[in-house]
Parts: structure tokens; sequence; C-alpha cells
């Protein structure tokens, strides 16, 4: 696990690093990470969206120190980013057993998202396949939610700008997402989808209490995109997800992970946290697509629109 100490939060990811036809490679959170090593030194670039959409680059330089990767960052980049250096720090992951004894904690409530957490890495590994089709991704045309369509949960959960609320029973938990006006159920009793139940934008998820933490297996999927930069997921996809709630009630945190061997090489991952807030109020999501289709209609794009529209779920 590295850690990236920044003027906010600390930062974290999961780095792997791996032999490859001789040379070795890493990634952050499922996604590459491009690695030199010159004697004891090791330079790891991982290219990063702030919440703008500002894309850069951490550029991190270490050494092992007693079991432990230990160096400085900086960052690079032409857009009009936070380029305060900083220290990092990568020690052995182990990951925490979890108890099996259901423990559930009470995270009904209005949540904010918290800044932070982790790299907001951009660019993954993706499948051959994937690739060519993200080669002729356009973000402004083929992105869902500019023509007011679901991005799906996905996306959404990752998104930093939306309050949610969480209305919790002893056999469901309901997700109220502001962004869309999404419902979002979890079923605790092992409900299962009927077979003529469609792939949808939410999915269908099940979830489980292992010890206090919730933890959510979403399928059903129906094809989409990942976040804005594209990348597309596939209906045979599965979203994993963990909470945690801290021990003072008012931090919530996740790792979600998406497995989706279709599109991805290795499954990212991504870590969200959000502070409760009940004096948060959540608005109607209000969208118009006549806004989306009458600017292209003025600049005589439709026509290139529908010739496109096979690139669109």
């Amino acid at each position: 696990m590295v850690e990236l100490q920044t003027t906010g939060a600390p930062l974290q990811g999961l780095l792997e690093i791996e032999p490859h036809d001789g040379e070795w490679k890493a990634w952050i959170d499922g996604g590459p990470a491009p690695l030199t090593m010159e004697d004891d030194t090791v330079t790891i670039d991982v290219d990063s969206r702030d919440i703008r959409g500002f894309i850069f680059v951490r550029r991190l330089v270490g050494h092992v120190e007693n079991g432990t990767l230990v160096g400085d960052y900086t960052v690079i980049s032409d857009s009009d980013v936070d380029k305060t250096p900083g220290t990092w720090v990568g020690v052995p992951y182990e990951p925490e057993p979890r108890p099996q004894e259901p423990a559930p904690v009470d995270i009904s409530g209005i949540w904010t998202p918290a800044p932070g957490v982790d790299f907001r890495k951009y660019s993954m590994d993706l499948t051959p396949a994937a690739q060519e089709w993200h080669d002729g991704y356009l973000m402004h045309y083929d992105q869902p939610n500019v023509r007011c369509v679901s991005p799906g949960i996905v996306a959404m959960i990752a998104w930093g700008g939306y309050p949610s609320e969480i209305l919790q029973s002893d056999d469901r938990i309901t997700f109220l997402y502001e962004v869309e006006s999404e419902v979002r159920r979890i079923f605790l009793d092992d409900t299962r989808p009927p077979e003529y139940y469609p792939h949808n934008p939410m999915g269908h998820s099940n979830g489980r209490w292992e010890g206090k933490h919730l933890v959510i297996q979403t399928t059903h999927l129906s094809p989409n995109v990942r976040d804005f930069r594209g990348e597309p997921i596939s209906e045979n996809a599965r979203m994993h997800e963990v909470y945690t709630l801290s021990d003072d009630g008012q931090r919530l945190e996740a790792v979600i992970t998406l497995h989706d061997p279709d599109n991805y090489e290795r499954p990212p991952v991504r870590r969200r946290a959000w502070v409760r807030d009940p004096e948060t109020f959540i608005y109607p999501y209000e969208c118009d697509p006549d806004s989306f289709y009458r600017q292209m209609y003025n600049e005589g794009k439709l026509d290139m629109y529908f010739e496109r529209s096979k690139r669109r779920y």
C-alpha cells in the first residue's frame, strides 16, 4: 500500500510491481504506472484526474529502506492543478481479516463526499478489444449523462460532487442518490433477481455484514462506461464494494473494485469516503436533453451523432 502525504488528507493506492518479459512493470489500483529502475532508485509515474477534470502525473521517486519504500513526489502538468511536492511511503500489503459474524452498524443518514482518499487513477489496463473501442470514444457525444441518460452505478459512486441518503432496515439498505435521482436497493436477505430481470445501469445488489463491514456484490449491469474517460463496462461485469464506518460514526469509507475481464486486464479499484451531514439538502436532479440535441442541430452534427449510435448503450 502506497500513501502520499499531501497538503490535504493522505492519499492511498495499491501498488503492484511484477516482472514481465525481463523488465519490471507497475500498476496503481489496477491502472498502469510506468516504472523505471536505476541502481537503488525507483521512479513511478501515476496519471490522475482531479475533481475538475484536469489530467496530471505524479512522479514518485524512492528507494527501499528497511523493507519499506520511501521517497518524494512531484506533480507534472500543464494544467492548473496543485503542484505542491510531497513525500510518500509504501509498505507491504496485508489484507485486513474481516470477521464472518455479522455486527451491523448504523450507516443511515445523509452523506456528502469527502476529499482525497485515493489517487483518482485515470487510465486502466484495458484488454485489446476494450482499447480499440475506447480509441474512438468522444466524451462530448458518447458520454451518457450529457444526454440525460444514467451513467450507471459504477461511474456514479466515484463522482465527488453529489450527496446521497441511506435508508437502513434489517433486510435492505436503500441508497438515494442526488445524481440522476437514482435509487439503489441492497438486499441483505439473499433476494435474487427473477430470470427475466433486465440488465440496467444500477444492476442488482446483494449485501452482507462481515463484522461491521458492509460487503456488496452487484451484477446485472447494463453495458456502460466506467467514468468520464469512457472506458467500457460489459454486461458480464460485477462490482464489489466494502463499506466501513468510522468508530465515531461520522465517516464512511469504501473500497470499490470492478471485475470485468472482458474489458480489463486488472480490476480497477477506487477508494471513496463520505462524511455524515444531516444539514445537507438533497435536491431534485434537473437535466434537459433538448439542450444537448439542440446544440448539435444548430451545429449541423446530428447526422454524425446518429451514425455513432452503435457506440452508445
